[in-house]
């Protein structure tokens, strides 16, 4: 049986249909909080709590003394998925020789970079990066020179502790190990609480490292619905749960990759509270966590009262990608990770360590966190723009909370493969959407980058791109 506390989601999800279907207009005042309540025969804080969260995704616009009335919001852009698809078995993963070839293009300087999700050195702060670090080489070069501590640096690992003060239990600089990037935390989170042969919970779509990882960990998967603005489905989450013979769940809550929404705080909540009761490790990566537009998003880990959330987290995404810094905080398997790590590789880059710790400690990195969110806002806009404008009607698109990517759904059940290689001959690279989930559930979607400013080659590339998808359809629907 489904938590009460999940009551709302159902009733989100069937004003969503309803609004998706036209039932109720831009503008058209809905139901009260109290005829909703005697229809639904749930309280009246249930009810508040399903406006509140359409409200905050941009659905609905609660006016006091007033009512609650349908906004214009792009309802039919990316739709909920549909849950037949996903039978919650535990399934082997083989993608990478199929990932890595994809990836491979990335590195050749003439191709229109719209692959890999990253944004471009026009919006990251490159002088004075290096700057810091030809300080840090010239004043402490012993330092740079030798071994770093197993705990890291203390300038980093107190900095990064002190973002965790409003959270139920924060974090201390004790609880952190730096790692060499996220997937080096991701990598040392999933073998802390599993074995090869085990099942792991993800997100469908999801980011296609993390499923490249699982194989590579000869771990199994059970794919759960995500809706590209509430996040994984709560409901099929729990009936995963209660089947059992899951050892772990990871997920993304905030501007996940692709579909790149941020989950509400009461769902944040109840997700670890589901971790909680049935007792499966939540392994978090929050690797895009610092470019959530509108406000700082604290993560699931925030609501992490019993140790159950193992974090990962890098710099990569909003810094540098070039120095290879992340950082774990893993609750209760703090110990094993730790000695997982220490079995790797012992410790991280010592010059990596040292400069993080500086901008952090001048308050440059949070100003300049001020001004990506800024422009990676702008530049997800102006792209959106751009697709719409030379993309063949019936082009879905999902609008991120945060990052760069569009996740983008082709008319015409398009494979976008064959988009990839025709791209890939013209010298544009993008990333087809089926190596976000398993047995081609999104090969109809497209991942676009926009982590760059719009400029005459990204948006001949862009009209390249819908023309040929325009065709494609067309040859597809003949």
């Amino acid at each position: 049986m489904i938590d009460d506390r999940f009551l709302y989601e159902r009733i989100s999800r069937r004003l969503l249909e309803q609004i998706g279907a036209g039932s109720f207009a831009v503008g058209q005042k809905l139901p009260s909080v109290r005829r909703m309540s005697a229809m639904f025969k749930v309280s009246v804080n249930t009810v508040m709590q399903s406006y509140r969260q359409l409200e905050a995704e941009g659905y609905l616009e609660i006016r006091p003394q007033s009512g609650v009335y349908v906004r214009n919001s792009d309802v039919h852009d990316i739709p909920e998925p549909d849950g037949s698809r996903y039978p919650l078995l535990p399934v082997e993963v083989s993608l990478s020789e199929q990932v890595l070839h994809y990836m491979e293009l990335h590195a050749d300087p003439d191709m229109v970079r719209l692959g890999i999700a990253l944004p471009g050195p026009e919006v990251l702060p490159v002088d004075r990066v290096m700057a810091t670090i030809r300080d840090v080489t010239r004043h402490h070069a012993l330092e740079v020179w030798d071994y770093m501590h197993p705990n890291g640096s203390a300038l980093f690992t107190h900095h990064l502790a002190r973002r965790s003060l409003s959270y139920e239990v924060p974090v201390t600089a004790e609880d952190i190990i730096v790692t060499s990037g996220a997937m080096e935390a991701l990598s040392l989170a999933l073998r802390s609480v599993s074995r090869p042969g085990d099942t792991v919970v993800v997100e469908s779509p999801t980011y296609y490292g993390a499923l490249l990882l699982l194989e590579t960990h000869q771990r199994k998967v059970v794919e759960v619905p995500t809706h590209p603005r509430q996040g994984i489905s709560l409901a099929a989450l729990e009936q995963v749960f209660q089947r059992g013979g899951v050892a772990a769940c990871l997920v993304s809550t905030n501007a996940q990759n692709p579909l790149g929404f941020t989950m509400s705080l009461e769902r944040k909540a109840a997700l670890v509270a589901l971790s909680e009761r049935y007792q499966v490790p939540l392994i978090e990566n929050d690797v895009w966590g610092d470019t959530v537009y509108k406000d700082s998003a604290p993560p699931a880990k925030a609501f992490d009262r019993s140790g159950m959330v193992l974090y990962c987290s890098s710099f990569s995404k909003s810094l540098m990608p070039g120095l290879r810094i992340g950082w774990a905080a893993a609750g209760r398997f703090q110990k094993r990770f730790r000695e997982l790590k220490q079995l790797s590789t012992i410790t991280s880059t010592s010059i990596s360590q040292i400069v993080m710790g500086r901008l952090m400690e001048s308050g440059f990195y949070t100003q300049h966190l001020r001004e990506l969110r800024l422009h990676l806002h702008d530049q997800v806009e102006a792209m959106a723009r751009e697709v719409r404008r030379y993309f063949p009607p019936g082009t879905r698109l999902t609008r991120p909370t945060g990052g760069c990517v569009l996740w983008v759904r082709l008319p015409g059940g398009v494979d976008t493969l064959d988009l990839f290689q025709r791209a890939a001959a013209r010298g544009i690279h993008v990333f087809p959407g089926g190596v976000f989930s398993l047995d081609g559930k999104h090969a109809d979607y497209l991942r676009l980058n926009a982590g760059s400013p719009i400029t005459p080659s990204v948006r001949r590339a862009l009209c390249w791109l819908g023309e040929a998808a325009a065709e494609l359809a067309a040859a597809g629907g003949d």
